[in-house]
């Protein structure tokens, strides 16, 4: 086995099993993640009750297209990938760049894009005024622009180093970064709130400002809440990830068979975050929530609507004309 270079077996055929489990499996996230984070960017772009109009939404709304693409186009390539070699023909040996490369720009994506989504709120709160003043949607969208420059440039870099030490490097530097930035702006978000919520009980004490006071501590509770929840996942999905290349890199005494099954984790792990993150981020909000209850309402009153125009134009039999013709 090699250490950190080319993929140590490459001339091994991984168990069929392993190849139809994993592609399975991918059609699975494909069919989550395309779903979820496509519902999300129409709730954006339709926005029914007028408030998902924020730099907030905007780069939020650009994780999604992130995810969409995992959905769309990665984990689609991940099952033919693992069908061809599944059926041992030299396809997959074809399509491994076509695979890795979008691979790599989405994920990069995705996580510049929670690396934005965490600072954003990080300033927002403890710099509000500075934060109004500066950001708007003209900004939100140029930031949103270069975050897949940036993440296309760096990742054509897998193309001179080859996917064994490129995914290394990437597991030492963009996952541990982004890692860091979560729990650093985070906690401060945490310590801002209490330093408010202390700062209002020694300077007032009247009814409103103590209503503001549980008002900010519920507030509170729930940033403590959504912390727990995205750190857990993000460390759940990206830390198993980061193991797995550890040994794809470093185990010189495991079996290609073990090795096989590692890979296709590693490639898994990454690709169900995808499709978990629009329900962490998206679903969680309530104005989410009550912008796809007036979407879903709207599409419901359409097809009743159509059902309706049918019958009345003739289009459908009704109890009626069916006895007649009877």
């Amino acid at each position: 086995m090699s250490l950190i270079g080319e993929y140590p077996c490459t001339n091994v055929t991984p168990p069929t099993v392993l190849s139809f489990t994993t592609a399975s499996i991918s059609i699975l996230i494909s069919l989550v993640a395309t779903v979820g984070n496509f519902l999300v960017l129409l709730t954006v772009i339709v926005d029914p009750i007028k408030n998902l109009r924020s730099p907030f939404i905007y780069f939020l709304a650009n994780l999604a297209l992130a995810d969409l693409s995992v959905g769309l186009v990665v984990a689609p390539l991940s099952a033919i990938y693992h069908v061809s070699e599944g059926l041992k023909t030299h396809l997959h040996q074809q399509i491994g760049t076509y695979l890795y490369f979008p691979y790599f720009i989405a994920c990069t994506t995705s996580l510049v894009c929670l690396i934005i989504l965490a600072t954003d709120r990080f300033v927002a709160i403890s710099y509000p005024i500075a934060y109004v003043a500066w950001l708007d949607a003209i900004k939100s969208f140029l930031i949103s622009g270069a975050v897949w420059i940036i993440s296309a440039a760096l990742s054509v870099i897998y193309f001179t180093v080859g996917l064994n030490i490129y995914r290394f490097v990437f597991a030492n530097t963009a996952i541990t970064v982004t890692f860091v930035v979560l729990l650093f702006t985070n906690i401060k978000i945490v310590r801002s709130f209490r330093a408010q919520v202390r700062q209002w009980d020694r300077l007032h004490d009247s009814s409103e400002e103590n209503i503001a006071k549980k008002r900010a501590l519920k507030w509170e509770k729930k940033m403590v809440k959504a912390l727990v929840i995205v750190l857990g996942i993000f460390l759940a999905c990206f830390l198993p990830s980061c193991v797995c290349i550890y040994i794809i890199n470093l185990c010189s005494t495991c079996n290609c068979v073990f090795i096989h099954c590692i890979r296709d984790a590693q490639l898994l792990l990454v690709m169900i975050n995808s499709g978990i993150n629009p329900f962490v981020y998206a679903c969680r909000m309530q104005n989410f929530r009550e912008a796809f209850k007036v979407i879903l309402s709207r599409e419901k009153l359409k097809g009743q609507h159509r059902i309706t125009r049918a019958v009345s134009e003739g289009g459908l039999p009704t109890a009626t004309t069916e006895v007649a013709n009877s």
